[in-house]
């Protein structure tokens, strides 16, 4: 689906358009390149689509958060546990229990703390 098509069509509830509306004019514009190509930015897209009208993130038809995102966003598990990891660690995402995400619209997210753990976790998980 276009970014176009998502900034324009309605939103589940207010969390939601304001983190899409974030996402898609301010943060993507000031996300370090390294983000964009590791399809970092395409798991905040996929987030945001699947939120409720409060912006809380849940399983769907009572599967796995973490496997559904992974199935939205074209991702490993692993990536996708990862880049959960790094968003919780610039401040876009946090964690409410075990099976729930929440977007959290922030004014100024921390990237370079979302860069610093995908490499790291990147070198680890290296052969």
């Amino acid at each position: 689906m276009p970014a176009v098509d998502l900034i324009t069509r309605p939103s589940a509830g207010p969390v939601p358009a304001a983190y899409l509306g974030l996402l898609a004019r301010e943060w993507e514009a000031t996300m370090p390149p390294a983000l964009i190509r590791c399809r970092f930015l395409g798991l905040l897209y996929v987030l945001h689509d699947r939120a409720d009208e409060i912006g809380h993130v849940r399983p769907r038809h009572g599967g796995d958060v973490v496997q559904d995102l992974a199935r939205g966003a074209c991702l490993s598990t692993e990536d996708t546990v990862r880049y959960l990891t790094a968003a919780m660690a610039a401040g876009v995402v946090v964690r409410h229990g075990t099976d729930v995400y929440a977007l959290r619209p922030a004014a100024v997210p921390d990237w370079h703390a979302a860069v610093d753990h995908i490499t790291a976790t990147r070198e680890r998980t290296a052969p």
